[in-house]
């Protein structure tokens, strides 16, 4: 199973290297390299650290969670790095690359595939969130999924780090034509109650980006990520470019545990999003309706106001702000 992971840190190494040794723990086989997005909390310095044997790093285990992640050990795995730290093992099942700046979640994953591709030709990659861990079989089970030659993207299942029992996404999300607001299938629910995969993939318009698995092929069809999407509809826009000969599908037993909304800064629930998270939401929801449904500005240009005006009601200032000034047209990209 010859498999590569991409990972994209940002000022949240610990919850990365939980997420790459869920998967090398997951398949002994698995490569994964951690994109440092120019981390300005010495995220490089704890993997250093760790990886030198003079940190010890604690994987913490969704309690309850079945399947439970296999983590491998630290000292037992092989550690790169590319960059800052000029040391790079040819071998390594775990490569660190040192960006020079933050170039969003779209450009390090792009920087990721083309690492992976040059060291390694993976035969299958998954895209990983730094927030997620990966349950025992899941990487077998993404494989076995993408054996159908009309999958593209592939979604998990993916659940709550904080309540294993209760689904985040199956599959992934169905997207309003109208609104452009995505909504999780199956969340809330649990496994038993899931629907069979062929409903679930007749409704799925993109994997949920926490985990996203897919064929190398699937590169020739629909090239890189679009790097003007800083945070968030890459996974939209990406599954659209691999249509109509590539759709997205779904591997129900690729169980996935997900601290939604923890290494962008937010809490739960969604209307307490961090003001980044929020202006990068709105941002991209108006680039996607720029290159696939401009006929809808005017109303998300409306919906961003609605917004605005709860923001403001809770007394969430700072996001009422970043959600009006992400909804304009041409808003710039931020960082922070």
């Amino acid at each position: 199973m010859n498999f590569g992971i991409v990972i994209v840190n940002y000022n949240c190494a610990p919850l990365s290297l939980s997420a790459a040794l869920s998967a090398v723990g997951d398949s002994p086989t698995a490569r994964v390299v951690i994109v440092d997005n120019a981390s300005t909390d010495k995220s490089l310095d704890y993997l250093k650290g760790v990886s030198c044997g003079e940190i010890r790093h604690e994987c913490l285990q969704p309690q309850g969670a079945d399947p439970a992640p296999r983590f491998a050990e630290t000292s037992t795995v092989t550690f790169g790095f590319i960059g800052a730290h000029h040391m790079s093992v040819g071998d390594a099942q775990i490569s660190v690359i040192a960006g020079e700046k933050n170039q969003g979640f779209a450009a390090g994953c792009n920087i990721g595939i083309d690492f992976l591709q040059k060291t390694m030709d993976p035969d299958f990659y998954l895209l990983l969130n730094p927030d997620a861990l990966i349950g025992a079989g899941a990487l077998a089970a993404f494989v076995e999924r993408l054996a159908d030659e009309s999958a593209g993207l592939c979604g998990a299942s993916v659940f709550r780090h904080e309540n294993p029992n209760c689904a985040q996404a199956l599959g992934g999300a169905r997207l309003n034509a109208f609104t452009l607001l995505g909504e999780n299938i199956g969340a809330g629910g649990s496994m038993n109650e899931a629907p069979p995969r062929e409903v679930v993939e007749a409704v799925l318009s993109y994997p949920l980006g926490a985990a996203m698995a897919f064929r190398k092929d699937y590169l020739d069809i629909a090239g890189r990520l679009d790097e003007r999407f800083f945070l968030y509809y890459e996974e939209a826009d990406w599954t659209r470019r691999g249509a109509p000969t590539r759709r997205p599908v779904w591997a129900p037993s690729a169980i996935i545990y997900h601290r939604h909304g923890a290494a962008a800064g937010s809490r739960v629930q969604p209307g307490e999003r961090s003001p980044m998270s929020d202006y990068h939401m709105a941002r991209s929801r108006m680039l996607y309706a720029l290159k696939w449904r401009p006929v809808v500005l005017p109303l998300l240009m409306l919906g961003g106001v609605v917004q605005m005006i709860r923001r403001l009601l809770r007394g969430h200032w700072r996001q009422a702000g970043a959600v009006m000034s992400g909804s304009l047209p041409g808003a710039p990209r931020r960082t922070a």
